[in-house]
């Protein structure tokens, strides 16, 4: 499996998909790492090592918001059943839940119109007041608003949502190159596209709503290494145990194997109702886990340097998902 992945991603690189990709294979006798290709090309025609820090764009949706609201759910600080409009007081539906939210099922848009035009205030209104496109619970429909609804319910539990991601996935993980507005130096991270009004996108987050949200936000925004994301996965083959230490109980792992409704359950999609699961990001990320043949995989690439017109990767991350399920 190993070999045919790291095959078909120097196929991609060089057929022009992508410049190059982090990526690595977890297993219970340890995690394999590899690094292909380059950032991009002229001054970013530098070769991939470990530092390189990556923007995940919806990785962020699992590895931070779904994780802490998981934790949440176990201390029963939260419940499946409990209303957005309880922690979100100005929320429009009150009748939509957070197991709505996780599962994409709660009728509310997949994105903001016009949001470029927005600024910071007309996107948190628009959020808040957006109209549903069908009832809760009828109808999937994946959705960034249901994630920044989630961060926004983790920041009013918690405080701030970066802070608490730091302290309760980053900090019992010793992921010390993972977190929202990174403060590292700015040749470390990946580019990531080049936009008109921005420049070149390069150690601030790609997505716009993250942007407008001060770069910290439930669906968008985190930012890490492969090392980081493999100890993540490891911990998640481990059925929430690190070292020693639980970063989420054992019944997160039920409640993933009890949901799967179009292709996804809590936070994850789920492969075929298996217990395999994956995410990715619009910026090329793919991170995936088989619980039963106990082995994880990451996959990181700078998918929109220099544009995101570039849309091969999607196909190509999608045959990498066959490969590593072996299916």
């Amino acid at each position: 499996m190993l070999e045919k992945i790291e095959q078909y991603i120097d196929s991609c690189i060089e057929a022009g998909d992508i410049y190059g990709a982090s990526f690595s294979l977890i297993t219970p006798r340890g995690i394999n790492q590899y690094y292909h290709g380059k950032q991009g090309h002229d001054q970013f025609a530098v070769g991939l090592d470990a530092s390189m820090i990556y923007d995940l764009a919806s990785v962020t949706k699992v590895v931070a918001t779904t994780t802490r609201i998981f934790q949440l759910l176990s201390d029963h600080t939260v419940r499946l059943e409990d209303s957005v409009a309880r922690f979100l007081p100005g929320f429009a539906h009150p009748e939509i839940t957070i197991q709505n939210l996780l599962l994409h099922n709660s009728g509310l848009p997949a994105d903001i119109e016009n949001v470029s035009e927005m600024n910071r205030e007309d996107l948190i209104r628009a959020v808040y007041e957006s109209k549903l496109l069908s009832k809760p619970g009828e109808q999937y429909l994946y959705s960034d608003l249901g994630y920044i609804l989630l961060g926004w319910i983790i920041r009013t539990v918690d405080g701030s949502l970066a802070r608490s991601i730091q302290d309760h996935v980053c900090y019992p993980l010793a992921m010390t190159n993972t977190g929202y507005n990174l403060n590292r130096p700015k040749v470390r991270f990946v580019p990531t596209e080049f936009d008109p009004r921005r420049g070149q996108i390069q150690g601030q987050v790609h997505d716009y709503k993250a942007f407008l949200l001060n770069g910290e936000s439930g669906h968008a925004g985190l930012f890490s290494t492969l090392t980081d994301l493999s100890v993540f996965i490891e911990m998640m083959l481990n059925f929430g145990e690190y070292q020693g230490k639980r970063v989420l109980d054992e019944n997160v792992f039920d409640w993933l194997g009890q949901f799967d409704e179009h292709g996804r359950t809590l936070g994850w999609e789920r492969r075929d109702g298996q217990h395999q699961y994956f995410h990715t990001g619009y910026t090329g990320p793919a991170i995936a886990f088989d619980l039963d043949r106990q082995v994880g995989m990451v996959v990181l690439t700078n998918r929109v340097y220099p544009t995101s017109d570039n849309q091969v990767w999607n196909q190509d991350r999608s045959h990498i998902f066959d490969l590593f399920f072996e299916k």
